[in-house]
């Protein structure tokens, strides 16, 4: 001690270090209960202090980092800045690490009573970054701090009755009313520094970037409304269903020849197919018969579940029953392993299509012929054909109304036409009853679930590979 009172150096290094190797135990024994075995006002109340616990962990973590970083002893470690030292040393995300020394500079530098509130417990990191942020970047914002009426005790005051979103809401507005021009500023800026970009990948894409606020809740906004609510039975999580969404977007905007005035051309891709893959892939479409036949309709060797003893699936040519007409069928089966030796169809870049993809465009694309000689010069060039004509595909869309798939009730404006690239292939009539509307996801859907369908007194039934029906969530019959 001395003479005033206060610790001498070596004494609070002893005590910062003895009471940190304290906390850490009782931590210990608080990492041996189990929460199962605590009643729940005890759990409640732990969540609470535990909580508190961090607050004033992450006050200390802070202001300390601020002390670290005056010392400048962090740079003999040889790092390019304070903020990658840290995020080395404590193991985080470059941008939590770069976030958590900002925030310790603002404390620091122009924000005491919001420092002193994140040590006593009664605000989080979260509303003291929200403070750091939004008041700190402009001179008129600094200034402001120091108003008794409206500045920093003001906020904090605020930041103590509500949670750390309201409170962010609360804290723009206020920056924005203080210094509007620095907003203007920001907003430029923002708009400047957009980007965005899809990473290709060995099995897809990665998108990646920054969108300021405006392109980024119009994005959003749009997501949301193309998700809208989801079905009963949709399994999938949000982000995978704004991924999809985002495709829908996509499509939408490519379907509409706004882009390109006239143009209403499906997929929009280029891939490039050997006429011995695709015919191959046909061959490989053959429907499977499924369960449930009579006994006794297929050949020996193969039962009616669809599978003999080798595990292969007997197609309609070996079933001699009349529940089964390919005729009133549209099959997704697909055997890919059937396409082994096929040489694979490509994308404009060269990369290779795997074979249920290959099949879902086939569906809905525009084939064009192109006749290659020996020595790779083209020989000849076809037309454009479609399975379906112009006509045909509106009398679809016109009898249907909707995607068909069991509760779903998607515009015909987000749709395919799905059909059987088997039938085609066995110069099978094109009938407008061998085509049936579905949307973009469910097109997906039963291409990778290799469902069946089949048209019953004028209703469509789909079939899994099991031979089990699936039913609309709501009327189940």
């Amino acid at each position: 001690m001395t003479a005033t009172g206060t610790l001498d150096a070596p004494t609070a290094a002893q005590n910062a270090l003895a009471g940190v190797a304290r906390a850490c135990a009782a931590l210990e024994v608080l990492a041996d209960l189990d929460p199962h075995d605590l009643p729940e006002d005890t759990l409640l109340r732990l969540l609470d202090g535990l909580e508190g616990l961090r607050r004033r962990t992450e006050a200390l973590t802070t202001r300390t980092l601020a002390v670290v970083e005056t010392d400048g002893r962090w740079a003999v470690e040889g790092a390019r800045s304070f903020a990658s030292w840290w995020r080395y040393r404590s193991g985080r995300h470059a941008s939590t690490a770069s976030r958590e020394v900002r925030r310790a500079r603002a404390l620091r530098d122009h924000l005491p009573a919001t420092a002193a509130a994140l040590m006593a417990g009664r605000i989080t990191a979260d509303h003291a970054s929200t403070l750091a942020h939004h008041t700190t970047d402009s001179d008129a914002r600094r200034a402001k701090l120091a108003d008794p009426d409206v500045g920093e005790d003001f906020l904090v005051g605020y930041a103590t009755k509500m949670d750390a979103s309201r409170f962010a809401r609360v804290v723009r507005t206020w920056s924005h009313r203080v210094d509007p021009q620095a907003a203007d500023r920001t907003y430029v800026e923002d708009s400047d520094r957009e980007e965005f970009f899809l990473a290709e990948t060995t099995d897809g894409y990665v998108p990646g970037g920054w969108l300021s606020p405006s392109t980024g809740r119009t994005l959003m906004t749009a997501l949301k409304a193309r998700i809208g609510t989801p079905a009963a039975d949709d399994r999938r999580s949000p982000a995978q269903r704004r991924a999809a969404a985002l495709g829908d977007l996509a499509r939408l905007a490519l379907d509409s020849g706004t882009l390109r005035p006239g143009a209403r051309i499906r997929p929009h891709l280029a891939v490039t197919v050997p006429l011995e893959t695709l015919e191959t892939l046909a061959g490989a479409s053959t429907p499977a018969h499924r369960a449930g036949c009579p006994a006794g309709t297929h050949p020996a060797g193969t039962d009616p579940a669809g599978t003999d003893p080798a595990g292969t699936r007997p197609s309609s040519a070996d079933c001699v029953c009349a529940a089964f007409r390919p005729d009133r069928t549209i099959t997704a089966d697909l055997d890919a392993a059937a396409l082994a030796d096929a040489e694979p169809a490509t994308f404009d870049d060269g990369n290779p299509v795997a074979p249920t993809l290959l099949a879902r465009l086939t569906c809905s694309s525009h084939l064009h012929r192109v006749i290659f000689g020996p020595d790779s010069e083209v020989l000849d060039v076809g037309r454009e054909e479609r399975l379906f004509t112009a006509a045909q595909t509106r009398a679809i869309i016109a009898r249907d109304g909707h995607c068909r798939f069991p509760g779903c009730d998607g515009p015909p404006g987000e749709g395919e036409i799905h059909h059987s690239i088997w039938w085609w292939s066995q110069q099978g009539e094109t009938r407008t009853a061998l085509g049936i509307l579905l949307c973009w996801h469910h097109h997906d859907w039963v291409h990778k679930r290799r469902v069946t369908i089949e048209r019953d007194d004028g209703r469509w039934r789909f079939y899994r590979r099991d031979g089990t029906e699936i039913h609309d969530p709501v009327r189940r019959t």
